[in-house]
């Protein structure tokens, strides 16, 4: 199968989980005989690498000086793309471009929503202006507006890829009816089914008492909110507790600033930003996974913090946190509300001064994540997903099609390049004030492991055993067996 993944990061030029799922896409795909081609716009600071169609660009300084793509140059629509399927793993208006290669070539395609718009709105606008009786008003209607855009978009699709439950009841409600597909982003084995180096945290920070949260410092993850948890009501009644933060972004030294302000900087590491294939070993060594975050529509860290048999304590946030954190199982969910940050900070401590309980949550949280991300469960998923979207598209037929050549070229340009160019346009220009922070580009944070793992054959599958030997650890490295999911096509092992 020919697959055009239709994606906002072409090349990975900063820590980002989208841009690091659209190369492990590509890499696992084509690993299971598939051809891959990323479609997108020009990367600002680095090449595309392998097979990719390119839309010139337009720049959003105030996002890390991501690309937008823009709909020309004319080529891109005017020719056939030799794809089977388009996923359109985008949540700019460039998912325009997926529908009218449906519309006007017939290609099944396959949208993906990565954004849950109330949370957004939320976590964008102040508060006092959402609360606002007039501009509260607006933004509501403004909110309302783009939802229902996106299910337009989504209605004329062959299906709808999500990554949490949370997603499916949100687009059912609003009233999308397109085959829903759940999909979580899967776990890059090279980077962490591996064997691990030795302990990376601040030697005075002992085991026990760890905390640990990546992720990129931006406002939305209220990372402000955990220091405030963690200097109220977790450092007062542990005082050998710390918590390292890893990751940078807009938000990085005014977090560094709270924590002084807050007296407890000589308990809080900031380690920066690292390349993902060395996060596991920070992963393996700490002892809670401490996100606050409540806008995550899936949240990659968490997956891999629980990949790695690390406990996570999160709030119910109903969507990607909730999804994969089973409350008493694997971590514990915390309900928002007035009192939240004091029983946030209990969580944490009812984790860290209980030894059983978290091994008891590690065992749980290794055992569960394999069932749910591992690399042979998700893209089989896909692969089915594709298979619907084509049997969709038979049922379902574009319309357009049977119009005359001037008549689609006219609907093609009024409903999608024109709307795709000025809101582009728009948005470009709102995020033209240069930001203060720069992402770092020279960390290589999809670079390949020096060991990569081996790839099993059928033949070796088959006297494999029903399980799955992961070595894990820091000090001492330890194996343990888990169960493979179901009829494997190819696994990696080592």
């Amino acid at each position: 199968m020919y697959i055009g993944m239709l994606t906002d990061y072409v090349s990975v030029e900063f820590c980002n989980g989208p841009a690091l799922a659209s190369q492990s896409f590509r890499r696992n795909m084509e690993g299971r005989g598939h051809q891959v081609s990323l479609v997108g716009p020009r990367p600002v600071a680095r090449e595309a690498e392998g097979d990719a169609l390119l839309f010139n660009s337009l720049r959003f300084r105030q996002y890390a000086t991501t690309a937008l793509a823009m709909p020309w140059p004319r080529r891109n629509f005017t020719d056939c793309p030799p794809y089977d399927v388009i996923h359109a793993h985008s949540n700019s208006l460039s998912m325009h471009w997926a529908l009218m290669m449906r519309h006007m070539h017939g290609i099944p395609c396959l949208q993906t929503n990565t954004i849950h718009l109330p949370a957004f709105a939320h976590h964008a606008v102040p508060d006092a202006l959402l609360n606002n009786r007039i501009s509260g008003r607006f933004f509501e209607f403004l909110t309302r507006y783009v939802e229902n855009r996106f299910c337009n978009i989504y209605s004329q699709s062959d299906g709808l890829v999500v990554q949490c439950q949370g997603l499916v009841d949100y687009w059912r409600n609003i009233g999308l009816d397109v085959p829903l597909h759940i999909i979580p982003r899967p776990i890059d084995l090279r980077v962490f089914d591996r064997p691990l180096g030795e302990d990376p945290f601040n030697p005075a920070f002992r085991r026990g008492g760890r905390l640990l949260v990546a992720c990129r410092h931006a406002a939305e993850k209220s990372l402000d909110q955990l220091l405030r948890i963690f200097a109220r009501h977790v450092l007062p009644r542990r005082a050998d507790a710390s918590l390292t933060l890893i990751g940078d972004g807009p938000v990085h030294n005014s977090l560094k600033k709270l924590a002084r302000r807050l007296g407890i900087n000589h308990r809080v590491d900031f380690v920066g930003e690292k390349p993902h294939r060395d996060v596991p070993v920070w992963y393996a060594n700490a002892d809670v996974f401490s996100y606050p975050s409540t806008s995550e529509t899936f949240g990659q860290v968490t997956s891999e913090a629980l990949w790695m048999g690390l406990p996570v304590v999160g709030f119910d946030d109903g969507m990607g946190v909730a999804y994969q954190v089973k409350n008493e199982q694997n971590g514990l969910l915390v309900q928002t509300g007035p009192g939240c940050d004091e029983r946030f900070g209990e969580a944490l401590l009812r984790v860290i001064n209980n030894p059983r309980m978290r091994m008891r949550f590690s065992e749980n949280a290794r055992r569960m994540q394999r069932e749910l991300v591992h690399p042979e469960v998700v893209y089989k998923q896909y692969e089915d997903a594709y298979a619907m979207a084509a049997e969709n598209i038979k049922a379902n037929p574009p319309a357009l099609r049977a119009k005359s050549n001037l008549g689609r070229r006219w609907s093609m340009f009024k409903d999608h390049v024109w709307p795709w160019a000025w809101k582009h346009m728009v948005l470009s220009a709102m995020g033209s004030i240069p930001a203060n922070y720069k992402p770092k580009t020279e960390i290589p944070f999809d670079a390949a492991p020096d060991e990569v793992v081996q790839q099993l054959t059928t033949q070796e599958l088959a006297h494999a055993g029903p399980s799955l030997r992961v070595i894990a650890g820091g000090d001492g490295l330890v194996a343990r067996d888990f169960p493979l999911p179901e009829s494997p096509r190819r696994l990696h092992a080592r």
